[in-house]
């Protein structure tokens, strides 16, 4: 994936996004995909090592595959039907819900894998992407 190259400075974006783990980029994707210019800055380069989020719900799961992204998760996560915890010498399994809208599963995929799939996605949608480009301020206009 790459960057596109850096925007004129007199260039005015409808919206700047700050940050491309999966919230940002997904919410650079649906504005995008409605027709807003968009901005997303993220101040690593994709792929990226993080070391947390990896379990999606499945609300998660669904706006993936809104995005049409459910398939390419699959590929490289884990599917998995419930959750598992341990506390107190004992353990308790509760499987994901019935639900009209929702799966009834869940994905475990790496950020490595994850972050730059839906910043790529929300980039061939519209959004321009600047990776390796970090936010220190704002200007007064």
């Amino acid at each position: 994936m790459t960057s596109r190259a850096y925007p004129s400075p007199s260039h005015i974006f409808d919206v700047v996004i700050v940050g491309g783990g999966p919230s940002g980029s997904a919410a650079a994707y649906w504005l995008a995909s409605a027709g807003w210019d968009v901005c997303l800055i993220e101040k690593k380069t994709f792929p990226r090592e993080k070391t947390c989020g990896d379990g999606l719900t499945p609300r998660s799961v669904h706006q993936l595959a809104e995005m049409g992204l459910e398939s390419e998760v699959a590929k490289h996560g884990h599917k998995y039907s419930g959750l598992r915890s341990y506390g107190f010498g004992a353990s308790i399994e509760m499987q994901w819900p019935e639900h009209p809208v929702f799966p009834n599963y869940g994905y475990s995929i790496t950020r490595y894998s994850l972050d730059g799939m839906v910043a790529e996605r929300a980039q061939s949608h519209g959004a321009t992407l600047l990776t390796g480009s970090e936010v220190v301020g704002l200007l007064n206009a």
